[in-house]
């Protein structure tokens, strides 16, 4: 059995790591998405009551409800995914359906991918696309190679587009976003030298310094070590939160999925959200963003803002791009952030719970295109901490969530006023979304 949705971070068996590298934002993405990771060899297995317990010869760091893939057992009935639903410094436990016969053997154990294929690739570069035959198919292309124009020592970023079409890694055959048709490698081919340069329109950045009172440019200096970062997703899309800064933290929202469209037939039914910064390399983040790429021209927790969200053609599937926005419960109440500021405490006193809705997809000319899957908006403020699980939430029985804490820009530097990782999004990790 195959399960329909996953979450991953980097703190996971054999995880791998984003740093100040060129390269390593693609080699995470390879994993995740395709291959998998995290693979041990048990030393056995055994089954009482219907939980099998698999031991390990020395301490691993598989978790509580994550997905794990078990293999080599001869006994059929434990291979497959499963969610761990418990766990010792040695052992990990999972359910097993029925009355199957006593296992015997040394299991593999790893994390398995969201099963998309990795259509294209060159050095750094890759175009992943979903296996299912439901889902749009489209391309995401990310480019995570050191463009001629830029420096080893600048902000480090992919430069991500959402592709109808294409041969090879470089040559995009169908429509694209973003897009503009006055240039038409302005998301792919860096232009200029030095400080001035140019690279890149759309970008999953992951390597750029975060200063206390100041508004950093990509020439700045960017610091070593691992990054933060979650990917919560299934096999026809994926969120990902990630830190820019190995010190001070501030997760970034980005995602490439499929959405819930409420046109029949939508063919363009992906979206695609970055931060958008066609900018030169010694350009400063607007004033206040006194962090890294926290936040900055993505606003990823915040409803109705347009900034860096993108679909390829607009709902009657003709045209140019369409930029959209998250929705919480109301179109006309202004700018919200799901999870921070909410005036809803948490627990809410009625069911002692959290509260909790879908998100909707707003096309930046009024239109409601379709529903975001398995996200979640946050009516509490500030509820639960990251990376915990909550469920027994009112409307929802049976399904278990995820909360993830991210960044939102309030006006003020991050580091002054506190508000690093404060909004929340919760995400449904029970599945299956569609």
């Amino acid at each position: 059995m195959t399960k329909p949705v996953k979450f991953y971070n980097d703190l996971m068996e054999g995880a791998p790591q984003i740093t100040n590298t060129n390269g390593s934002l693609t080699a995470m993405l390879d994993a995740v998405l395709a291959n998998g990771f995290g693979v041990r060899t048990a030393t056995g297995i055994s089954f009482s009551a219907g939980i099998a317990t698999i031991t390990f010869a020395a301490t691993h760091k598989y978790s509580l409800n994550q997905v794990v893939e078990v293999s080599s057992v001869p006994q059929a009935e434990y291979n497959g995914q499963f969610n761990v639903i418990g766990k010792t410094t040695f052992t990990i436990s999972y359910y097993v359906n029925g009355t199957p016969p006593a296992p015997t053997g040394t299991p593999s154990v790893k994390i398995p991918s969201l099963n998309f294929e990795i259509a294209f690739t060159g050095t750094n570069k890759r175009a992943y696309r979903s296996k299912n035959i439901l889902s749009s198919r489209l391309y995401l292309r990310v480019d995570d190679s050191l463009d001629p124009v830029y420096n080893t020592a600048y902000a480090k970023k992919g430069k991500v587009s959402v592709i109808e079409s294409m041969s090879d890694i470089d040559t995009i055959t169908g429509a694209q976003a973003p897009y503009d048709p006055a240039n038409i490698t302005k998301n792919h081919i860096g232009t200029g030298t030095g400080a001035t340069a140019i690279d890149g329109w759309y970008k999953w950045y992951y390597a750029k310094t975060q200063n206390t009172g100041t508004y950093p440019s990509d020439v700045d200096g960017t610091s070593s070590g691992n990054r933060s970062w979650v990917i919560v997703g299934d096999d026809r899309g994926f969120y990902l939160f990630i830190s820019c800064d190995d010190v001070n933290g501030g997760r970034t929202g980005y995602c490439f999925t499929d959405f819930e469209s409420f046109r029949q037939g939508d063919a363009y039914s992906t979206i695609l959200t970055a931060t958008d910064w066609y900018a030169l390399a010694n350009s400063t983040t607007p004033n206040g963003y006194a962090s890294n790429c926290a936040d900055f021209n993505t606003k990823f927790a915040a409803s109705l803002d347009f900034t860096g969200k993108v679909i390829m053609k607009d709902y009657q599937q003709v045209g140019s791009n369409v930029r959209a926005g998250f929705m919480g419960l109301g179109s006309q109440n202004g700018q919200v952030v799901s999870g921070l500021n909410t005036g809803v405490v948490y627990p809410n006193g009625p069911d002692y719970g959290l509260i909790v809705h879908p998100t909707y997809l707003k096309q930046e000319n009024n239109h409601i295109r379709g529903k975001m899957p398995g996200m979640m908006w946050v009516h509490n403020d500030q509820p639960l901490q990251h990376f915990e699980f909550v469920d027994g939430i009112l409307g929802y029985p049976g399904r278990k969530f995820l909360v993830i804490t991210t960044t939102h820009f309030t006006g003020t530097a991050y580091e002054n006023n506190g508000n690093i990782n404060k909004a929340r999004i919760v995400f449904d990790v029970t599945g299956p979304w569609y």
